[in-house]
Formats: structure tokens, sequence, C-alpha cells
């Protein structure tokens, strides 16, 4: 007998009294049921340390989970989310499984696996959801392989939402078999637990903006107003599709990998600020793709005219001042600090902080000495009386 999915209890000790003899009682276990757990893999960052979010989904937010039942099989593309076609699960505490309806148990026979995958944030496809997250989930029960999801980035940062997908947690046992807790691929011990722990991945790439005085202008800045920041020509919808690799031997754990393709040729441009995140999609920056700054700035003279104070120390009477001022740059064309490197691409799971440098043009002055030539012979002539 394979138990897979009860709505109430009554309906299972039925279930369970209809089981023939000769199945023998080693094969009806105690039900278990599957829980949901999770954790978030910490964004890579470039050029800077800061990281997006929490380790966990938040409390009070749910995620969407496809499940697939192995009838003593495995995994396969071919497969279809026949156990959990996006199940809606939420997070209701610390320490506490996610909460979901009707209850699900693992399958009571050693050779029947599930697998596993969730995304978030839940998207019920309905109108109301897709138009507030910009998500759409679009695997049907009827399909096959693991979901794909539409998405759209939305123009207000504070609408803009952290999509994530997980790793595919393959060919899980029916409970009663350990799993290596820690393992890369972030099962639970299922002996100790019976959770399912997700490894959520960020989809998409985290864009900040900085403004650094150069230590050398600190001393000469009158002031800076930083008016605005431009991004344009930026693609903004696109479709993520999951692919699932097999171990090879001699390695135990498969990889999931996300793909971003089909993005839609109307690209888009965010009036951005320091103190915001964008949450954008991953991408490779075309030659379109511009990063334009607006700014009030003024330096000290320094040199230019002065007056005198009682003491005689010169004070300067004007300032270099750079009134409304734009600067556009090629945004694929900006190099990761310290190297040679442009940054070329938006990559999803990353953090990207671009720093914008003020500093003066100074007039400044080197020298060089070098040995003197070939001592030559000359004659002083005295100047005619």
């Amino acid at each position: 007998m394979k138990i897979l999915s009860f709505g109430i209890i009554g309906t299972l000790m039925v279930l369970m009294a209809a089981c023939t003899a000769d199945e023998g009682e080693s094969s009806v276990n105690t039900p278990r049921p599957i829980a949901f757990t999770s954790y978030t893999a910490q964004p890579v960052t470039r050029a800077d340390s800061a990281l997006l979010a929490d380790n966990t989904i938040p409390t009070g937010q749910s995620i969407g989970v496809y499940a697939y039942y192995h009838d003593n099989t495995t995994w396969s593309n071919t497969a279809t989310p026949n156990f959990m076609c996006n199940q809606q699960a939420t997070n209701i505490g610390l320490e506490q499984p996610f909460s979901y309806a009707p209850l699900k148990y693992w399958p009571n026979e050693n050779d029947d696996k599930v697998s596993f995958i969730a995304y978030y944030p839940y998207t019920s496809n309905s109108s109301a959801d897709v138009a507030a997250l910009g998500l759409t989930a679009l695997l049907a029960n009827t399909g096959t392989g693991l979901p794909s999801f539409q998405f759209a980035v939305k123009d207000n940062v504070k609408q803009q939402v952290d999509f994530m997908v997980s790793d595919l947690l393959p060919n899980l046992p029916n409970g009663t078999m350990a799993v290596t807790p820690g393992a890369p691929a972030g099962r639970d011990d299922l002996t100790v637990t019976d959770r399912v722990r997700f490894l959520f991945r960020h989809a998409l790439a985290k864009i900040e903006f900085r403004v650094i005085v150069d230590e050398a202008a600190r001393q000469d800045l009158a002031y800076y107003t930083l008016k605005g920041i431009q991004l344009t020509n930026i693609y903004n919808k696109a479709q993520l599709t999951p692919t699932y690799t097999p171990p090879v031997a001699p390695a135990t754990e498969g990889t999931t990998t996300f793909t971003w393709t089909d993005y839609d040729t109307q690209k888009t441009s965010y009036a951005c600020k320091t103190t915001e995140a964008y949450l954008l999609l991953p991408q490779a920056l075309g030659d379109d793709a511009q990063l334009t700054v607006n700014y009030d700035l003024a330096f000290k003279s320094e040199g230019t005219t002065y007056t005198y104070d009682a003491d005689g120390n010169p004070v300067p009477t004007e300032e270099y001042a750079f009134t409304s001022r734009t600067t556009t740059y090629q945004l694929n064309t900006l190099k990761l600090t310290g190297t040679t490197t442009p940054i070329d691409k938006w990559l999803p799971n990353h953090h990207y902080v671009y720093n914008l440098v003020i500093k003066p043009h100074r007039i400044e002055f080197t020298g060089q000495v070098v040995e003197w030539g070939q001592e030559v012979p000359f004659v002083v002539s005295p100047e005619a009386s």
C-alpha cells in the first residue's frame, strides 16, 4: 500500500484497514506528514559585503511547492507534478514547519520517492497576483519537468519583490531513511524533523549606488548635491527556467541551474537613489544601457584668487562650482574596482554596488631627475670694452 495524500484521519484509517494480508505489517508504517522549511542562499557580492535578506522566508509569507511522486522510479525530466502543483505553504513562525492544506504524507514503501522544488513569493496566477507581483508560474499539473516562471520587475522600488527559486530536491525517501543533514542540496535529516528544507536562490540581481568623496578631495570640497541617478535601456521582463543535472560519479549531488530567456524587447528606465536597493533582471548589458548622474558640485579655489586675513593667511575668494551637471556613462564599460574587468552583465544572486566617486581635476606637478650628459667644454669670452 502507498500512502500519498489524505484530507482527514478517518479516511486514512479506512484505507489502512483495506490493506491485504500478503502485504504484511512491515509495509504499513505510521504515516509521516510532509513538512517544509527553508533557508536562503546569500547573494554573491561584487565589491561589497552587504547582504540582501535574512536567510529565511519572512513570517506570514508563502512559497509555492511542486512535488513529483515516483512509483519505484526516480526523477526524470518527463515527471509531472502529480503530488503537489503550485501548493501554497506559509511560514507561520520560527522553528515551525510551513503550514499548508490538505496535509500530505510520505509514501510508505522505500522504493517510492518524492522530488520537490519551490519558489517565492507564491502566486495563485490570478490577475491580482500577477499585477501585484509581476510573477506567473507557468507549469500546469499536466505539464512535465521543472516549472518555468514569467517575471516582470515592478517600476516602483517599493513594490519590487525578491523572487527566488529553490534547488530541486530529487528522490527524497519516505521519511524512515536518513538523509544526510547539511548536504549541498540543503536537506534536513528526515528521521529527526520530517521536513523538506528548501535552499532558495535569489533569481534577480541586486543593484545599489553610493557616493564616495575621494580622500584627497575632502579638504577641497565645498558641497555637493546628488540630484538624480538614471538607469536607461534595461530589460525588465523575461522567463526563468530551472534545469536539473543528475550527479555523475563520484559526485553524489546533482546541480540545479537557472537560465533567463525570452527577454521582452521593450526596455525600461529606472530613477534611482543612493538610499534604495534595486532588484532587477539579470542580463547582458547592451551598448545602449546607460547610467546618468545629475549633480551640483563645488570645490574651494585652493590658490586661484585669494585675499589675506590679519595674520597674512590666504583666504580663497571663489569656488569652482558645477551646477546641474549631467554625466552619462555606458554601463557595460564601468569596471570592477581595482581591476580592468568591465561589469558587462548582471548575474542572478549577485550584488552590484556602483560607487560615484567625487574628485576634483587638480593641477598637480611631478618632476624627473636624469643624469647629466658628458661634460662639454665651453669658453666664456670677456665682453668687449
